[in-house]
Formats: structure tokens, sequence, C-alpha cells
């Protein structure tokens, strides 16, 4: 796919509402602008100049994988992914000077989103990042956030797990695992949902939006670059965060914090999966499999399914 087949320029937009800024890009909501393809709200990410240049056939790249998945399969991808869905330049009149801007993504849904008490007593609405999974229960309820269940905690890692294991059977290495790239909702069902996907590459490409690793994320060899085996390091740590909470919980100790969460099967896939050699890291579907069986869980609360 050319990247000129899905590109848009900046003025074809229209009015442009700001959400929020970050360090590497700011966040716009789309009122006048919508997709045929796409049937939610639209956003517009804008890159930073600290993004450097962004390479508009690497954008392309990754958007063409989402286009090429069926119909019904895109469906189910676009309410689990915040993924790219158009490039967007200074000028799609002049193809030839364009400059990436930045893209057109989906709208976080509510659900994926907490009120938290900010100063003055006011309060403030944010994403809800899979780091306040990480806290105990005295530290959530102090920020008035429900203190998720065993069953609603190993629900929210089946469907970490599921979600990297398709990526990772589309070739697509996600690269940045982190509490912050990570969303949750408890209701209706517990589920989970991944943001920053721009900066996911294909195996065997560079990545076209850089992204390091995230301080607590760190894989064994702190200069190993983002792969496969990268991502399942982060997945197996994630895991055990999770479902351990208020703990901390680093890989040199993952082992004995998690012995009593899960069953030796368990403990054995955490073991492997923060393990110094990336050829002993057990994939993602592993992890989707084990979590699957429901084995060292509260079956009669737990849902199961796809």
């Amino acid at each position: 796919m050319r990247w000129q087949d899905i590109a848009v320029g900046r003025q074809r937009l229209g009015q442009v509402d700001l959400l929020s800024r970050g360090g590497q890009a700011v966040i716009y909501r789309l009122p006048e602008f919508d997709l045929p393809d796409v049937a939610v709200p639209l956003v517009y990410k804008e890159y930073r100049s600290v993004v450097g240049r962004v390479p508009a056939q690497g954008l392309a790249n990754i958007i063409a994988l989402r286009l090429a998945l069926p119909a019904d399969q895109r469906l189910w991808f676009d309410t689990h992914m915040a993924w790219p869905l158009r490039i967007v330049v200074d000028n799609d009149d002049a193809f030839a000077r364009a400059k990436v801007l930045g893209v057109v993504m989906r709208l976080i849904p509510d659900a994926f989103f907490q009120v938290f008490p900010a100063a003055a007593g006011r309060l403030e609405r944010q994403p809800s990042e899979a780091r306040s999974l990480f806290a105990g229960p005295d530290e959530m309820r102090a920020l008035g956030l429900p203190f998720p269940n065993r069953a609603q905690r190993w629900w929210l890692c089946l469907r970490l797990a599921y979600l990297v294991a398709f990526l990772h059977n589309q070739g697509i290495v996600f690269g940045d695992i982190s509490a912050r790239n990570v969303l949750y909702r408890l209701r209706p069902t517990p589920d989970v949902l991944l943001v920053d996907c721009d900066a996911v590459r294909k195996v065997g490409n560079a990545a076209v939006v850089d992204q390091g690793h995230t301080p607590d994320f760190f894989p064994p060899v702190v200069h190993e670059p983002q792969s496969i085996s990268s991502d399942l390091f982060k997945l197996g740590l994630f895991i055990a965060r999770i479902l351990a909470p208020g703990r901390a919980v680093t890989p040199d100790i993952a082992t004995q914090v998690v012995d009593g969460v899960f069953d030796r099967t368990g403990v054995n896939l955490v073991r492997a999966s923060l393990s110094t050699d990336p050829q002993a890291r057990p994939a993602a579907l592993a992890w989707y499999r084990y979590l699957r069986s429901g084995a060292g869980s509260h079956p009669t609360t737990l849902p199961l399914g796809r």
C-alpha cells in the first residue's frame, strides 16, 4: 500500500478540540471528520518536534496491517487497539513535499477512563492506566478506585495475553508494553485496550516512532532491542504484577512473590518469561492457554471465553 492512498491533509480534518498534551504528542478530538470504514469517534494525534521526522511509508505499512484483516476481525481489533487509521500530512495537494504531522486514531472509549481526586478538591478524568492495578487495596481506595478481585485480575491478564499473542501471530512487535500503554476497564466485563500503537513494528522492520523501554520494564539486557522476546519478558512481569498487587515485583523476586498466587505451572511460566535467555521465554499463547484453563484461579467466578 502506498502511503499516499491513506494520507489526509491537515486542513481536511476540520475543527479540532484539544483533549490532552503529552511529551511526544498532542491529542485533538475530531468532531467534523469521520471515516467510512470506522464507526467510532476519532482523534488526531499530532507529533511534537521531539519525535523527529516520521517516515510516511513506515506508518502506511502499520495501517495496512489492520486493513488486511477480515471485516469482522477488524471490528474486534478496533475495540482493543488504538491503532493508526490514517496519516495526516501538512499538504495533500503536494505529496512530493508532504511532511507527516501525525495520525488519525480512534477515541478511547469512556469505559477506559476513571475519575481521580486532584488539587483543591477537584476531580480529574484520566485514562485507567494499568499501573493502578499494581497498587494495593488501601492505595487504590485512597484514589477512589475499586480494587479488582482475583477473578477480574485473572481475566485482565488473559485478555492482555490474547492481544499480545494476536499481534505476535501477525509478526508485530508491540515494543513498549508498560503500565501506561495498557488501559483497563472492569465493567461491563474486564478488558484491556492497547494505546501508542503507532510505535509498533513489523518483525524485520525498524520502528516508525522510536520508543525505548519504560523504566521498571527493562529487559535483563538494558540495550536489548524491542522484539518478540522483549515483549514476552514484559508480558510475564506485567502478569505477575497484576496478580500480586501492592508488592514491589521485580524480575529478581517475581517467582517468590507469585508463589502461592500461581500453581507450579504458573510459577514456571513467570520464571521462564523473565529468563535472561530470550529464547527461553514462553510465547504469549502459552500464557493465554494457561490463564484460559483457569488453573490456580477461582473457576466459579472466573468468566471464560475468547
